[in-house]
């Protein structure tokens, strides 16, 4: 904020801004990589605690941070902070929606920051490390392929006096020399696409900005880049230290040409390269999946053609000049050119969590005390109904008869009606709710079809609306306005509106329904998108290192195959022998694949939705792929192998 907003003004201390009405005086300046709690929030102001502030007063909304001695434990913090609750009770008296003596608990700050955010971030790299292992799978058959070629010349080496551990130093060089190309082509790669990858990540609340490529990242790619070097020279050296070096010219023409360990290496790592792939197509099937089953939900709201602006008013403003503001403003929106409908509510289904409490349900005796319910409690205009495309399933919406000196009414959700009166209408019956300070009895006048509030993929919690009359004005509401056409065009208009009648007034997020509910799941999305960019990469990987196994054995082989056919086989056999040849890894490699996937797919389980870890479909189609791919590969080389002249072959240097 000091670089973007004060142009990095080296006097920016004691300068004073306005925020949020207030002038404040600036006394530090944060340095750069620092943020609390999350990379979103640019200013920090002091806490100032008073009772008899109603900012503080019975909010129960402050989060108490403590840092632990070295040493101890989490289940002695824990065992302290309880210790901590009981004493609390034993001197205030808290109201039930902010108990600090009831169910008190700690949470690491790295968790409660990011949340879900470490299971995909761990995923992700697993499937990295699966891709990496491919490629150097890949890079390991051709430099033990390239070696084999080179038996004679190592067998003149030995013979002119050169050690196996010399011969080994030379693989050794050139394979590290080979991997560290690759790290800073690699790495020069990565820097150029680092931004467009970063913002595919299931990052929120800012930690993309926290994230960056460094020195330690060029570092780290060169250190990988000489391990995978000496990974990859790990093959041919072994059969080189073997012995194994009495090959002459004139044998690497026969199949005794190319030994025995050198094909079972070949084969292995054809296995590996193809069980690889499988776990990270069945990976990527179950994540398409799932994310497609999400996409076939109902959020319970239309998002066609409608979009939302959240308001935010300072402190200082009063609750008259809030609810003179927000109904001039509903009024203004709904007169503009293409606006179909306008509403108001305190928060948003699927994007705005909070704002809940516990409620009474009269005539259940049995929710009473530690057993009330808890509900999302949200205020809501009449317009709102048709602005975010709800659907009622019986009763009324609220409506302008409903006032603040009205009887007070609700509006209940699907879910709420069924756990609380079974078999009955909900529509007449009572709920008592003390959110607004003063308990308010409210009779229920109408049953929402279910509402996503808290996630496509969440239970649906309780939830009521009331309306914004009959509750005290909050300075923070958001618009919901539904047009007949293109509703981002109309979005300019309705911003300039609400300059225009209160300059104090923030329009602090402007998105389209249609955004909210993709971001919702943003996260499925992401991580669909980099399993199957992976997944894509270690299927070309495979068929590559298919590709490539197959045709140097049948460049090796050429003349036994030249030999074959001049002696009276068909073509057409050849062929075939090769290619079943080449596709017996590739099938030991999906059997593999598929059994190791069983277990791995386990891991993914909290990540799907409607689909099972061990779906067959997903893992049919990853085996059926890689098959595919297999014979896709085998067949150019098998095809050549059967097609060349016996003579020409037989010539063949």
């Amino acid at each position: 904020m000091w670089q973007r907003d004060f142009d990095a003004d080296p006097h920016v201390v004691g300068r004073s801004v306005l925020i949020d009405g207030d002038e404040v005086r600036i006394v530090g300046v944060m340095p750069r990589g620092f943020f609390f709690p999350t990379p979103q929030v640019k200013a920090w102001l002091p806490l100032r605690l008073d009772p008899s502030s109603e900012v503080y007063h019975d909010v129960g909304y402050l989060t108490l941070i403590a840092r632990a001695r070295p040493g101890v434990g989490a289940a002695l913090v824990q065992s302290e902070v309880q210790r901590l609750a009981r004493a609390l009770g034993g001197r205030f008296v808290y109201p039930a929606a902010s108990d600090k003596t009831k169910n008190p608990s700690t949470t690491l700050v790295h968790q409660y920051l990011l949340g879900d955010t470490r299971q995909p971030l761990l995923l992700l790299l697993g499937t990295v490390a699966l891709l990496l292992i491919v490629a150097c799978a890949n890079a390991a058959a051709l430099v033990l392929a390239r070696t084999t070629d080179r038996s004679a010349e190592f067998a003149l080496r030995a013979a002119l006096g050169a050690g196996h551990s010399r011969l080994a130093r030379q693989i050794v060089v050139e394979s590290l020399v080979l991997g560290l190309c690759a790290a800073v082509t690699g790495t020069a790669m990565a820097i150029a696409g680092y931004r467009v990858l970063l913002a595919r990540l299931p990052l929120r609340n800012g930690f993309g900005e926290a994230t960056a490529v460094g020195w330690a990242t060029f570092g780290a790619a060169l250190g990988l880049g000489l391990v995978v070097g000496l990974a990859v020279s790990l093959a041919p050296v072994r059969h080189l230290l073997r012995g194994r070096l009495d090959a002459v010219v004139g044998r690497e023409r026969s199949d005794a040409g190319l030994h025995r360990g050198t094909r079972r290496v070949h084969d292995a790592i054809v296995v590996g390269q193809v069980a690889v792939a499988v776990l990270l197509v069945t990976g990527a099937m179950l994540l398409i999946r799932s994310l497609a089953e999400l996409q076939s939900r109902e959020p319970g709201f239309d998002p066609r053609h409608a979009a939302t602006l959240t308001l935010e008013a300072s402190d200082k403003t009063p609750d008259v000049a809030m609810r003179a503001f927000l109904n001039e403003a509903e009024r203004q929106t709904g007169s503009l050119p293409g606006i179909r409908s306008v509403g108001l509510t305190s928060r948003l289904p699927l994007r705005d969590l909070g704002f809940q409490g516990p409620v009474t349900v009269e005539g259940r005796p049995d929710l009473e005390g530690t057993n009330r319910p808890n509900a999302l409690y949200r205020t809501a205009t009449p317009g709102l109904l048709d602005a975010m495309g709800f659907h009622l399933l019986e009763g009324r919406w609220i409506d302008s008869t409903d006032g603040a000196t009205s009887l007070p009414v609700t509006v209940i959700n699907e879910s709420f009606a069924k756990r609380m009166w079974p078999g009955e209408s909900a529509i007449g019956k009572r709920i008592k709710t003390a959110y607004s300070g003063t308990p308010v009895s409210r009779v229920v006048v109408g049953v929402l079809r279910e509402v996503r509030f808290t996630g496509m993929t969440a239970a649906p919690p309780f939830a009521m609306f009331v309306p914004l009359t009959q509750h005290n004005y909050a300075l923070t509401a958001v618009l919901v306005v539904r047009s007949t056409g293109d509703v981002t065009s109309l979005l300019p208009s309705v911003r300039r509106l609400v300059g225009e009648l209160d300059p104090q007034v923030a329009v602090t997020r402007v998105e389209t329904l249609q955004q909210v509910v993709d971001n919702s799941l943003l996260q499925s999305s992401r991580l669909r998108f980099f399993v199957s960019l992976f997944a894509g990469l270690a299927l070309i990987l495979g068929s590559v290192g298919v590709y490539g196994v197959v045709s140097y054995a049948v460049g090796r082989r050429r003349a036994e195959f030249a030999i074959r056919m001049a002696l009276g086989a068909s073509p057409s056999r050849v062929r075939r022998a090769v290619l079943e040849g080449g596709l017996f890894p590739v099938v030991a490699g999906v059997v593999l694949g598929s059994a190791l996937a069983t277990g791995f797919t386990r891991m993914m389980a909290g990540l799907l939705f409607g689909v099972s870890a061990t779906d067959p479909a997903s893992f049919a189609a990853a085996a059926g792929a890689l098959l595919v791919a297999g014979v896709a590969a085998a067949i150019v080389p098998a095809i050549r192998a059967g097609s060349g002249s016996p003579v020409e072959a037989l010539r063949a240097p």
